[in-house]
């Protein structure tokens, strides 16, 4: 009889280890993420990361996602890498196969890579994982990493679906913006996360948010901020890095200029609207 029970606890244990990883880049995934930019007058902007196309390079299947068009992105063994076109490497972003005790370091000089988003305001520092357990969420069994950093849990991250932060790991580029993942939507089912209870949710609209856009940015000379028509953007409102409303404007094109010759160089924010509802709010640079 012990024999048997020793065999099925083995049988069991390996079961439980060698279940399959789940993914982050499926099609059809999105991610939706408020920050909040705290810049004078508190900021609240809206994003929507999502899967937009894949690509091959150097014989191995990427991801392209919307945000950040130097990056693409693969999996392999519980791994999410980020990989610059521009830099020509490879970095991890996410790593499901750490335990505890494990650590991360900030680099003291970030690579010349778009795709590491983490960010200058920790380091030399180190984070470690404190706990690793499997938890029911969003209707799956995944395992969700924590990680300390001077004592507190600052980082969590969930299989399948990434940080609490969003789809990006460790956002602390700016000790003035406050990162979190709002919403996560999969095989058409939204999720939500961070105590919220709404989010824009691509899935409720005939529009890609994504396509809401501006270029060339930074504006250099002028840029054109495109909208999708069946978005039916009607208002477009303009702050400075300080949080003060420098324009307000009513859209009657799909499209509006902006030209660098009526802004001081610098940094400045955008929210574009639809019925008084805010449906996407961004930052350009005007040099």
């Amino acid at each position: 009889m012990k024999t048997i029970v020793a065999f099925l606890a083995l049988f069991l244990s390996v079961f439980t280890f060698s279940q399959e990883y789940i993914p982050m880049l499926q099609e059809g995934n999105s991610w939706s993420i408020q920050e909040i930019a705290f810049p004078g007058v508190p900021q609240v902007f809206y994003r929507i990361d999502e899967i937009t196309g894949t690509e091959v390079i150097n014989n191995k299947l990427y991801y392209i996602m919307n945000g950040i068009p130097d990056c693409r992105y693969r999996e392999e063994n519980g791994i999410l890498y980020g990989y610059s076109i521009s830099g020509n490497n490879e970095i991890e972003l996410y790593n499901f196969n750490l335990e505890v005790g494990d650590e991360i370091t900030f680099p003291f000089e970030p690579p010349q890579n778009y795709c590491d988003n983490r960010g200058q305001l920790y380091e030399g520092e180190t984070m470690i994982v404190t706990s690793r357990t499997e938890e029911f969420i969003a209707d799956q069994n995944r395992i969700v990493l924590e990680f300390e950093l001077f004592g507190e849990v600052i980082e969590t991250w969930i299989e399948g679906v990434g940080s609490l932060r969003g789809f990006y790991p460790n956002q602390f580029r700016h000790i003035d913006t406050e990162i979190l993942l709002t919403c996560f939507v999969t095989n058409g089912a939204t999720y939500y996360f961070n105590d919220f209870t709404f989010c824009e949710n691509l899935a409720t609209q005939d529009f890609s948010i994504s396509n809401i856009k501006l270029y060339p940015n930074p504006v250099i000379q002028t840029s054109t901020l495109q909208f999708p028509e069946e978005a039916n953007i009607d208002a477009l409102k303009i702050y400075d890095v300080s949080g003060r409303l420098i324009l307000e404007d009513i859209i009657t094109e799909d499209f509006y200029t902006i030209d660098a010759m009526n802004y001081d160089s610098g940094l400045y924010f955008y929210q574009v609207f639809s019925e008084r509802e805010l449906l996407k709010s961004d930052a350009f640079i005007v040099k």
